[in-house]
């Protein structure tokens, strides 16, 4: 509204100077008066000209009267353009800062996906290492229980040691009587016995079995025997396998485990069918003999006949109560080897061969000795 009546008195005020500069002019040019000694055709356009002037001026006064802006146009452009050079200076500089706010804010967006990111894996971690806590509580739980049951497992261990070490203790001090799985006596049961024969003939064998056991010291408290020890029933089995057996049979009698003086010695009975265990050549035992070696050729000898013997036994040979072995060396071989060794410089291989076929009755089994560089 304010613009529209600045225009319409400009329009009016025009006017009006075209109008009074129109009649200016036509009494100029019909009286023909002159200005500063010019025509009056000069004059008359003199007046025009000056009509306009005064037109365009009186257009700016009532501008600038009207228009603090205009006024401010009129007079202040010079200040209004270098205001309007800085502000665009501070324009470009708060584009640019903008610009770099914008890429400075996308880098921060970035490292923002990127820290919510590590939170949620860091998250999630921390869920798995909370259920592994819970896992390793119950674990521990556990283990605590099973300590506490260690415990006292082991409180009941030391107890059963200190027991164990105190008998170890009496053993090892003591002599033994028996060593377990010896040999105690053997006995040969033949074939066409009756029942009541081949329980007599074993119930014999036990008694000459517990005699053997009480001269070596072992004793027992009850009946019917005074030094050993057989469960029941052992009996009734053997008497059983040897009327099935289809031959003459070999019983022996051994020790169950370590014995010392003064207790029993628990007893098992083996049997087996009479048969040839060693044909006449076989090698029962072998081994080398340095002369070099600081060892004596009597010991080696000896080393080996206690590894044909035991050859002997678990092959079931029967072992005799005159006799403790179940093979013999006569001593001439043995005699023979301690002389001969004076004269030997390198290794020899010494043999121990039975020489003759050998049955399990066959007690002792008789060997003779070989000797080879």
């Amino acid at each position: 509204m304010y613009g529209f009546t600045l225009i319409l008195t400009l329009a009016v005020v025009g006017g009006v100077i075209a109008y009074i500069g129109d009649r200016l002019g036509m009494n100029v040019g019909r009286k023909k008066l002159t200005l500063f000694g010019l025509r009056p055709k000069h004059t008359s356009i003199l007046v025009t000209i000056v009509t306009g002037v005064l037109i365009a001026t009186a257009s700016i006064v009532v501008l600038s009267i009207a228009s603090q802006d205009v006024r401010t146009a009129l007079f202040n452009m010079k200040e209004i353009q270098e205001e309007l050079r800085g502000l665009q200076r501070d324009f470009a500089e708060m584009r640019r800062q903008r610009d770099a706010a914008q890429t400075e804010l996308q880098e921060a967006e970035s490292r923002l996906a990127l820290v919510e990111e590590s939170y949620a894996q860091i998250t999630a971690e921390l869920e798995l290492a909370q259920q592994s806590v819970e896992a390793l509580k119950e674990e521990r739980a556990f283990l605590e229980a099973e300590v506490a049951e260690l415990m006292v497992t082991a409180e009941q261990l030391s107890w059963l040691y200190d027991l164990v070490e105190t008998a170890f203790g009496q053993i090892r001090s003591a002599d033994i009587a028996f060593y377990a799985s010896e040999v105690i006596l053997s006995t040969v049961i033949e074939k066409g016995l009756s029942r009541a024969e081949v329980r007599a003939a074993l119930e014999d064998f036990l008694r000459e079995v517990d005699d053997v056991a009480y001269r070596r010291s072992a004793r027992a408290d009850g009946e019917p025997y005074r030094a050993i020890f057989l469960p029941p029933g052992v009996l009734d089995l053997v008497v059983e396998d040897v009327l099935l057996a289809p031959g003459n049979v070999i019983v022996r009698a051994v020790s169950e485990a370590n014995s010392i003086p003064g207790v029993p010695v628990r007893v098992y009975l083996e049997n087996f069918l009479d048969q040839m265990v060693f044909s006449q050549g076989t090698v029962l035992a072998a081994g080398t003999w340095d002369p070099h070696s600081g060892m004596e050729i009597d010991l080696v000898i000896l080393q080996l006949l206690n590894q044909a013997n035991n050859a002997a036994l678990n092959a079931g040979v029967a072992l005799s109560p005159e006799r403790r072995g179940a093979v013999l060396l006569p001593g001439n071989y043995f005699f023979d080897a301690i002389e001969a060794s004076r004269a030997i410089k390198q290794p020899v291989e010494i043999r121990l061969v039975v020489a003759e076929d050998s049955w399990r009755s066959t007690s002792p089994v008789l060997l003779y000795l070989e000797m080879f560089p």
